[in-house]
């Protein structure tokens, strides 16, 4: 594989060496550093901080790695042609971006990538079911012992399905479908069930409006080709995702709420909102939901007023109204950040 055909060469030959020679990650970056700046005087050349961090990651998720791709007699393994690539260290940089990486995709292209991306949702699945069942740290390292596992929390899409209470009950059939499929013959010999069970809980969760905790099982089950992600109704995003357009509302409402007694007679409370770094688009989706529901609870505050002060007189045309204004740099991330626009924000 020509080194200029993907942008982890450097990242697979790091790892490469590493795995094959048994040598600490710094001193090989550090060597290659030197090699690439013609050995200048004093022994100079810094690593590439980014290639270093993205070898990093992808050793603390190697033993994920190899479960994943021996899962079904290790099928996933043959299929992405492991034992006859001559680069496996770039193989093992590739398949941690697609499961582990923070953007969860492949840059660049190449055989090894064509080869890794043709198995995709079968690399996902198996790597949902391997973190439900055995957890992952922050770091990526998996825990030993007692499996320690995560909730998966999932954020109903109020601009696309303002009933919350209808997607509980569709995710709650799907979760005791898939616990009855999982279910061993000896459980239900007797005939009896918990009343109740943990793998088909759900809760909201007690911070974020709309956001539902489900049990780790469910990772799973809700990846991008269900339907109710696919059609934008939920959000797969992760509680402290959500913090960001929860607190920026939060703090624009409450310096509204000085300034209420001032503004009250002005036709409402609005704010405008920046999102100057918005792609993918989860987060300002987020932020238009919230919005809207906050407006929408101005509104019918205001019309409540109005009417009342004209003494049952028709309430005022219009209402509060706010603008968001997202923000992308990159143009490739920009693109991205409409078609999630499209799908998760569609014009009121």
């Amino acid at each position: 594989m020509s080194g200029n055909s993907s942008p982890y060469h450097e990242a697979g030959w790091l790892l490469n060496e590493h795995l094959d020679k048994r040598r600490g990650l710094k001193s090989i970056a550090f060597d290659s550093a030197r090699r690439r700046n013609g050995k200048k005087k004093g022994g100079g050349g810094v690593p590439d901080k980014a290639v270093y961090a993205t070898v990093c990651k992808t050793v603390q998720h190697l033993p994920a790695i190899d479960a994943v791709l021996d899962a079904n007699d290790m099928r996933l393994r043959r299929a992405v042609g492991f034992d006859s690539v001559r680069n496996r260290g770039l193989l093992y940089v590739c398949v941690h971006e697609l499961l582990f990486g923070k953007y969860r995709s492949i840059r660049g292209g190449g055989k090894v990538k064509r080869m890794i991306v043709k198995h995709e949702k079968e690399l996902r699945r198996a790597a949902e079911e391997y973190v439900s069942k055995h957890g992952v740290g922050a770091g990526g390292e998996l825990f030993g012992g007692e499996a320690t596992s995560f909730p998966r929390y999932v954020r109903v899409n109020t601009l696309r399905c303002p009933d919350v209470a209808k997607i509980v009950e569709r995710l709650r059939g799907d979760l005791c479908s898939k616990a009855t499929e999982d279910a061993a013959p000896a459980d239900q010999s007797d005939g009896t069930k918990e009343m109740i069970d943990p793998n088909t809980t759900i809760y909201g969760d007690a911070h974020v409006p709309d956001l539902l905790v489900l049990p780790p099982s469910a990772s799973s089950l809700l990846h991008r080709d269900h339907d109710l992600v696919k059609s934008g109704k939920v959000v797969l995003q992760d509680k402290s995702s959500c913090f960001s357009a929860l607190a920026l509302i939060r703090g624009a409402r409450s310096g509204e709420d000085d300034a209420e007694e001032e503004n009250k007679n002005a036709g409402g409370r609005s704010s405008d909102y920046i999102d100057a770094c918005a792609a993918p688009g989860n987060k300002t989706s987020h932020l238009a939901a919230l919005v809207r529901s906050s407006l929408s609870k101005d509104g019918d505050a205001d019309a409540a007023r109005s009417k009342k002060k004209r003494k049952g007189g028709k309430a005022k045309a219009g209402g509060p109204k706010s603008t968001i204004f997202a923000f992308e740099r990159s143009s490739t991330r920009f693109k991205i950040l409409e078609e999630r626009m499209e799908l998760l924000a569609p014009p009121p």
